[in-house]
């Protein structure tokens, strides 16, 4: 399949040139490919228009934020280095609302799509990867390559079968957890930390640790879920690795101190299922709040030059265990709670500023400079 010919001030009567037809949504749909330089014009002469998305987050006059604004600026990021993966762009013609036609050239032996009237828009999915796209192409710093190809469906679909199809798109099935997309790549160096310690610890490892979901059941002889190491340290590793050298470093170190941890605190390695399930039972040491407050007190570790091995005596485990559910610094700090069942029970606080009170406890308990930590 060829790609669209290069914009020249694209406008009406519109010619996609050796297109494909597939059947969807009990009707006929074109597949074809585009340059982003191609994207682009049809953008800027009103062609495609970034209306009829049904998230939210892209209203329009409504500027984007949160999870929406994370990804297209990652995607942005990423078409800049010209390394961003796109996959399939899906945009809608809405056949009672505009003139086309689908014909055959004998001369080429390719089909054709003609659009006399109506615009293409967003009523399917693909604006974020649209505004990416967008937006790396307005960039001055210029790197974003133009003449990429994208792989572009166009849905003749009304209103109607339009939002059914988006629904569907964005609903159906679902998303793989954090904690096994991590496991399985990562995106930033502080992830990438967070996989070599799992794997490198022998402390750790897919034995002890769940890398196919986002938590682990009370009854598990598991540490914890893979996300919750990663996102600690994603949100309070402080040693900044820049290049793979930084992460190589960094990792080495991290690995030697939860082995330095274990030495103290053998929860944190490996158990069998009663072990686990009574420690579960008798402490907080391995709930997610306190994995958090670990890391951020590693970190202080790492930052200032301290011996973990030493550190990690202060919480070492003994007849009046620092991490008891009953120690009354947990509850005067929010991180353990009343369970609210009636039976006298607790719970854990798993809020960010449990986290960061977590983080301070442990400091303190351990001699790091708890003020820095916030």
């Amino acid at each position: 399949m060829t790609v669209a010919a290069e914009p020249q001030g694209l406008a009406l009567p519109l010619e996609i040139l050796n297109v494909a037809l597939v059947d969807d949504a009990g009707g006929e749909h074109i597949e074809c490919q585009m340059t982003a330089a191609y994207l682009v014009d049809l953008h800027k002469n009103g062609l495609l228009s970034l209306t009829g998305n049904i998230r939210p987050a892209h209203m329009e006059g409504k500027r984007l934020m949160g999870k929406t604004k994370i990804k297209v600026n990652k995607w942005t990021t990423e078409l800049l280095a010209n390394e961003a993966i796109i996959g399939n762009i899906s945009v809608r013609l809405d056949p009672s609302k505009s003139d086309h036609e689908v014909w055959f050239d004998d001369e080429t032996g390719q089909h054709n799509l003609t659009i006399n009237s109506g615009v293409l828009d967003c009523a399917v999915d693909s604006l974020s990867r649209i505004k990416a796209i967008l937006a790396a192409a307005d960039n001055p710093l210029g790197s974003f390559d133009l003449s990429t190809r994208f792989q572009v469906r166009i849905w003749m679909l009304d209103d109607a079968l339009a939002k059914k199809v988006a629904t569907i798109y964005n609903t159906r099935g679902d998303k793989v957890n954090d904690s096994t997309a991590k496991y399985a790549y990562s995106e930033t160096k502080e992830q990438e930390l967070a996989r070599r310690l799992v794997n490198g610890s022998e402390h750790l490892g897919q034995d002890n640790i769940e890398v196919l979901a986002n938590s682990v059941s009370a009854s598990s002889h598991k540490l914890t879920a893979y996300n919750t190491i990663s996102r600690a340290i994603e949100t309070s590793w402080k040693g900044g690795p820049v290049t793979q050298a930084d992460v190589e470093a960094q990792s080495s170190w991290l690995i030697s101190a939860w082995d330095s941890l274990v030495k103290v605190r053998p929860e944190y390695g490996k158990l069998s299922t009663p072990a686990r399930q009574t420690q579960r039972k008798n402490t907080i040491a391995t709930s997610a709040v306190v994995i958090y407050g670990l890391v951020g007190a590693m970190s202080k570790m790492y930052t200032d030059h301290v011996d973990p091995e030493l550190a990690f005596k202060a919480i070492a485990a003994k007849e009046d265990d620092f991490f008891a559910w009953d120690n009354p610094i947990w509850m005067a700090k929010g991180i353990v709670t009343p369970s609210g069942s009636g039976t006298g029970g607790y719970g854990t606080r798993n809020s960010f500023p449990s986290r960061r009170a977590a983080i301070n406890v442990l400091c303190e308990a351990m001699g790091l400079d708890a003020d820095d930590a916030e």
